[in-house]
């Protein structure tokens, strides 16, 4: 109980302490905010003039800066149309190019064409006096094979008679030997 007492004392002393600086505190306090507040106007008004001049001075500016914006544009869009024209004629150009190489590649194969037939017709030909040049020949040559085989079949044909012939005569030998 006595802690209460004590803090109740310490209590009432600050309270009659605060009373008794409160007038000087509260006008130091005034004094204090009214000064601040006479900063923060004279802040206000120096802030409001400088926005003030800043805007006339934006409307002042507002028409340059209009024209300049307007030019950029318009050497933007210049700008642009020079390189879609550059475009245009690097296109018209390539295509122009693109059809002449496609003559050329036209041409060239169709003279190749041109070359391969004539060497395929060439080599027919060529194929085709070979096989007649190979005819002839065979039927030059065929009577002359026919003569061989002719003597080849006549000289089988007496070997084989002669044979024959021989046999015989061996039999006949061999059958009068058996008789005697």
């Amino acid at each position: 109980m006595r802690d209460q007492e004590k803090q109740a004392a310490k209590e009432a002393k600050r309270d009659e302490e605060r009373r008794e600086e409160d007038p000087a505190q509260l006008a130091r306090e005034q004094t204090r905010r009214e000064t601040d507040l006479v900063r923060e106007q004279a802040v206000q008004k120096d802030q409001a003039g400088k926005e003030a001049r800043r805007k006339e001075k934006r409307i002042e500016e507002e028409p340059a800066q209009l024209a300049r914006e307007q030019a950029r544009r318009q050497t933007d869009l210049a700008r642009e149309q020079a390189v879609q024209k550059d475009q245009a004629a690097k296109k018209a150009k390539r295509d122009e190019k693109r059809i002449e190489e496609e003559s050329a590649q036209l041409a060239r194969e169709q003279a190749r064409r041109q070359t391969d037939l004539a060497r395929e017709q060439a080599v027919q030909k060529d194929q085709a006096a070979k096989e007649a040049r190979r005819e002839e020949k065979r039927i030059e040559e065929e009577p002359a094979q026919l003569a061989r085989e002719r003597a080849r079949r006549q000289t089988d044909l007496a070997r084989e008679q002669a044979i024959a012939e021989d046999q015989k005569a061996r039999k006949a030998k061999a059958k009068k030997q058996s008789r005697e």
